[in-house]
């Protein structure tokens, strides 16, 4: 079975007519835009059809761009080397930066009428586009002049996202030494990331420490450039007046500050309860004291060996059919076209990927398959992603944003299907494993990204002084990691290069790509225990929820599903499911 992805149906190659025709279409979109903002920006008056026709150049545009960058962003992904992506990526980006005035300009010109409300009324497209506006709108307030936003999106080509692309590029091409089943063999960071799922302990030991070797090795490159991207990123939003990049996440997750304190009050409440589950798995392994960091993911059981790509369709498509029919038929696509990147290979991304090609109606997910259990939630992580996506394909461009704590709530919702699944069809035994892995999977989302969570709030406070070295990193990773995983683990097994292996850190102008994750999973098991009590009623309202989330904040689209996200309760009550589980794991082992 084919364990790589076909870009055809994006371009057959960097030399193809097509990427080229539309090369030159994105650059006549560019000049039909500046056309637009020069005949409109300086005249008196905001009227309907001046909107319209930018909203209509500017949807042809992105329609052109997204395809174009995709192909550049995942050629990069699957081979960091390539310089014919890079260089179309690079093209692209500067391309782009030519009408980052416009688009300001644009914003600053709807901002000035006082009677935008009734503009927007009178016309069927505006309607469509309302709560895009209207985000604008709010957004604007944020914006500085044309002349310096060009300049910036100009000058973070060669800034943050070139450190971007650097990290990337050292991250997947940096190799370590392994002995597997007495053969020393090459692999890269991520196959060794993978390895602490395996059954063998030794080989987890192992693993873990040539992982903290091979960052060691490039912990200087790392350093500089998370310090790039974070000063980067403090100047520029503040410049903009948000007081904090923790504010600039929070507006364009179209999240407020109360949804995210309601989250991690409760979610603080539940780090004893966690810390309780760490230490049963501590003598589930046979240790005396506190778990080694290095077998926090570890089976608790031997599980049945090594699973093969196929089968890990097989699984995912047949657990995605007890949710529903449309599900399952989704999945069995993204497998059969090829939509999947699974296979290992040095200078590959190590981590999980979706990205959505709206313009074609497709998706694209890459991940390092190397046959453990964790695998298989994975890839139903990411095929959440693109199933969300899907249901947003007969939006306009546009239309197609939503924020990133619902992406995260698609995504562990199909993990949660999975791993029910499999609970409800295996024997008891096989049950308990399974349960304790999703027990895992939601501590790594809860508490891991709790620690990454404070690691990033202290990161930007610290900033503001200054760069910070390797060793001040390292510090501040352990001491995080100690403050949310509490005395459950062994503390000197904490590699203090944990800091390297979070991507979040290290995507330019996607800062704090920790706290989504906990809010998807907490929102998801909410959901699901209502689809429980609902059955197929709930199939519907979440295929409605799913498809509204591009046009509505996060508080807002939650009252589709009866959700209050500012309520402590709501939060209290996903935790409660978790906490029931670690309860029944405890008792039956």
């Amino acid at each position: 079975m084919n364990m790589t992805w076909n870009l055809d149906s994006l371009y057959p190659s960097f030399e193809s007519e097509k990427l080229r025709g539309d090369r030159e279409l994105l650059s006549q979109h560019i000049i039909d835009l500046k056309a637009w903002a020069e005949g409109n920006l300086k005249r008196e008056g905001v009227s309907t059809a001046a909107i319209e026709d930018f909203l209509r150049l500017y949807n042809d545009y992105k329609s052109v761009y997204v395809c174009l960058l995709a192909y550049a962003e995942l050629t990069l992904s699957a081979d960091s080397r390539c310089e014919e992506a890079m260089n179309l990526a690079d093209d692209i980006e500067h391309l782009s930066s030519e009408i980052t005035g416009v688009v300001a300009g644009f914003k600053r010109w709807v901002s000035s009428c006082d009677h935008i409300d009734e503009l927007i009324i009178s016309s069927p497209y505006l309607m469509e586009h309302q709560f895009y506006l209207k985000e604008r709108l709010l957004q604007s307030r944020y914006d500085l002049s044309e002349e310096v936003e060009v300049a910036i999106s100009r000058m973070q080509s060669t800034g943050s996202k070139a450190w971007s692309r650097l990290y990337m590029e050292r991250t997947s091409s940096t190799l370590a030494d392994i002995v597997v089943e007495g053969e020393t063999r090459q692999v890269t960071l991520a196959e060794l990331k993978s390895m602490a799922y395996e059954n063998n302990a030794a080989l987890r030991k192992a693993a873990y420490e040539a992982e903290a070797e091979a960052y060691s090795r490039i912990a200087d490159v790392c350093a500089a450039c998370l310090n790039g991207i974070s000063g980067e990123a403090i100047t520029i939003y503040g410049m903009r007046g948000y007081q904090t990049p923790l504010e600039k996440v929070l507006v364009t997750s179209r999240m407020d500050i109360g949804t995210l304190s309601a989250m991690l009050t409760a979610l603080k409440e539940s780090l004893p309860t966690f810390h309780t589950y760490y230490q049963k798995k501590a003598e589930l392994l046979g240790y005396p004291g506190r778990l080694p960091f290095y077998d926090i993911f570890a089976p608790v059981g031997a599980e049945n060996g090594k699973i093969t790509y196929s089968d890990a369709r097989d699984t995912i498509v047949a657990s995605f059919t007890t949710f529903s029919e449309e599900l399952a038929s989704f999945a069995q696509k993204a497998f059969d076209q090829q939509w999947i990147d699974a296979e290992p290979r040095a200078g590959k991304g190590g981590y999980g990927l979706c990205i959505d090609i709206f313009p074609i109606g497709e998706s694209r997910i890459m991940t390092q398959f190397t046959g453990n259990a964790m695998d298989i939630s994975i890839l139903a992580h990411e095929l959440g992603h693109a199933y969300h996506s899907s249901c947003l394909t007969k939006e306009t461009m546009l239309n197609t944003d939503y924020p990133i704590p619902i992406a995260e709530t698609a995504s562990i919702f199909c993990e949660t299907i999975v791993n029910q699944a499999l609970i409800t069809s295996s024997t008891k035994k096989e049950a308990l494993l399974i349960l304790e892995r999703s027990i895992s999977d939601a501590g790594y989302y809860l508490v891991d990204f709790y620690a990454r969570y404070l690691f990033e709030l202290k990161l930007y406070e610290r900033r503001t002084l200054g760069p910070l070295s390797v060793q001040e990193l390292n510090e501040l990773m352990i001491a995080c990691m100690v403050e949310a995983y509490g005395d459950s683990i062994d503390l000197d097994t904490i590699h203090p290069y944990m800091w390297m292996s979070k991507i979040g850190y290290f995507i330019a102008g996607n800062e704090f790509l920790n706290f989504p994750y906990s809010f998807g999973l907490l929102f998801s098991k909410g959901l699901y225990a209502e689809y429980l009590e609902k059955g197929e009623d709930f199939v519907a309202c979440y295929h409605q929820f799913l498809s509204a989330t591009s046009k509505h904040d996060i508080a807002d689209v939650a009252k589709i599903m009866n959700v209050d996200v500012h309520s402590i309760d709501f939060w209290r009550s996903a935790l409660k499911l978790i906490e029931g589980d670690i309860a029944a794991l405890i008792n039956a082992m």
